[in-house]
C-alpha cells in the first residue's frame, strides 16, 4: 500500500495555516514600533540599508506610517543584525536603527528626525548612547567653528584632537567591552575610509572570529588587502591604460629603472589643479636625474581631460581608463577613496611611499636624489 502524504493543518487563534515543505511562513523577528511627531498625512516608510563600497543602496522594506505619526512593521532574521535608515518619503531627515530580534521602540520629531531616540533592545540601546555621545561632540565643535576669534588655531587644534581622541576611545571601548555587538562594530568601521591596513587588521582581530562572516566584517577585510597591496614595500600593482590621444597605452610597468611619482587627479579636483605647477617645478628638477611622473586621470570626458593637461602644462605622462571618479578599476586597485593621492615608486616597482604631498614630497625626492647622486 502507498504511504499518502497528508498535509499538516496548524490552527493558531482561529486560523489555519498550511505546512508546506520549503514553504513556511517566515515570521517575524524585529518589530519597529513607534510614533513620529509632525506628521499631518498618511505616508510611505521606507527602510534601507547603505549599499557599501560605494554601491546604490538596497531597499529592504516598505511601510506605513498613519497621520498621527503611529507606525508598526516587521523584519524577518534574514535581513537582522545590520543597521537601516528609516526614512519618510518626501521628507527630509531620516535616522538609524538596529534590526535585532524584539520589539525596537521609536520616539522622534519630523522636524528633527536625526533626534529620533531608538531603544527597546540592547543593540538599539548601545547605539541611542553612541547617537547621545556624537551629539555632545558636535555641539562642542559646532560652538568652536562659530566662536568667531573666541579660541586661536592652537587651540581649535587642541579641540580638534581631544575630539578625535574621544571618538577613537569611544570606539575602542565598544570594541573591547563588547565584541559581540553589531553596534561596536559598525562604529568601529565608520574611520575605514582613513585607517591604515595595520590599524583594520588590529581592529578585525578583536571581532573575530564572532563576525567573520558578517557584512561589515567582510568590507573591512576588503578594504584592508587592498591597501596591503599598495603599501610601502609591496610591487606596485600595474596597469595598462590610455594616453591622452585616446588610442595609444601606457603601463607603469614600462617604467623600470625609473623612479616614478604616481598622482592620482582629476580636471574637476581643485586641490588637485592647485598642485599641479609643484608637480610641474618636482618634474623640472628631478627629470633628469631619473624621475617620472604619470598623472592618472579619474576623468570619463576625454575632452575636458585633455583641456586640463593643456591649460596646468602637464608635460608628464598622463595617463586614465576614462571609467570616471571611484569606479575607475586602477583607483579601485589603488583602494583611491580621495583625490589627490601620490604614490613614490622606486626602479625595480617597490612602493616606496604613499599619501605624501608638499613639503613632505619634496623632502622625501630630495633623500631619493641625494643618495642617488652618492652611488
Amino acid at each position: 500500500m502507498k504511504n499518502i502524504r497528508v498535509k499538516c493543518m496548524v490552527a493558531i487563534a482561529g486560523l489555519s495555516l498550511a505546512v508546506v515543505p520549503g514553504m513556511a511562513a517566515e515570521q517575524p523577528y524585529c518589530v519597529v514600533k513607534g510614533k513620529i511627531d509632525g506628521i499631518s498625512k498618511e505616508s510611505r516608510i521606507i527602510v534601507q540599508r547603505n549599499g557599501g563600497d560605494h554601491g546604490a543602496d538596497v531597499r529592504i522594506k516598505q511601510a506605513v506610517i498613519k497621520a498621527d505619526g503611529a507606525f508598526q512593521f516587521t523584519l524577518p532574521e534574514a535581513v537582522c543584525n545590520q543597521l537601516y535608515d528609516f526614512r519618510i518619503e518626501g521628507m527630509r531627515g531620516s535616522f538609524i536603527f538596529v534590526a535585532e530580534k524584539g520589539q525596537v521602540k521609536v520616539a522622534g520629531d519630523i522636524k528633527k528626525m536625526y533626534m529620533a531616540e531608538v531603544s527597546g533592545t540592547p543593540e538599539n540601546d548601545r547605539w541611542n548612547d553612541y547617537q547621545h555621545f556624537t551629539r555632545r561632540q558636535t555641539i562642542v565643535s559646532n560652538d568652536m567653528n562659530m566662536s568667531g576669534d573666541k579660541y586661536s588655531q592652537e587651540e581649535k587644534a587642541a579641540i580638534f584632537n581631544r575630539l578625535q581622541s574621544e571618538s577613537k576611545a569611544y570606539a575602542d571601548s565598544l570594541a573591547n567591552n563588547y565584541p559581540g555587538s553589531i553596534v561596536a562594530l559598525y562604529v568601529a568601521k565608520m574611520p575605514l575610509m582613513m585607517m591604515k591596513h595595520s590599524r583594520i587588521d588590529s581592529v578585525l582581530n578583536v571581532f573575530a572570529p564572532h563576525f567573520s562572516r558578517h557584512p561589515y566584517y567582510l568590507q573591512m577585510k576588503k578594504r584592508a588587502d587592498i591597501l596591503r597591496k599598495v603599501a610601502p614595500g609591496a610591487i606596485a600593482p600595474d596597469f595598462n591604460v590610455l594616453q591622452p590621444d585616446g588610442k595609444s597605452k601606457i603601463a607603469l610597468s614600462s617604467f623600470r629603472g625609473k623612479y616614478v611619482m604616481l598622482d592620482f587627479w582629476a580636471s574637476w579636483c581643485v586641490p588637485c589643479r592647485a598642485e599641479n605647477p609643484h608637480t610641474k617645478q618636482l618634474y623640472e628638477k628631478y627629470r633628469s636625474r631619473g624621475l617620472e611622473v604619470i598623472s592618472f586621470s579619474l576623468d570619463h570626458e576625454i575632452a575636458l581631460w585633455r583641456e586640463a593637461i593643456a591649460k596646468d602644462g602637464m608635460t608628464w605622462k598622463n595617463a586614465s581608463d576614462l571609467v570616471g571618479g571611484l569606479k575607475s578599476p586602477v583607483a579601485k586597485l589603488y583602494g583611491i577613496d580621495g583625490i589627490p593621492a601620490i604614490w613614490i615608486i622606486d626602479p625595480k616597482g617597490k612602493i616606496i611611499a604613499e599619501g605624501v604631498r608638499g613639503e613632505a614630497l619634496e623632502a622625501l625626492l630630495t633623500s631619493i636624489f641625494s643618495q642617488e647622486s652618492k652611488l
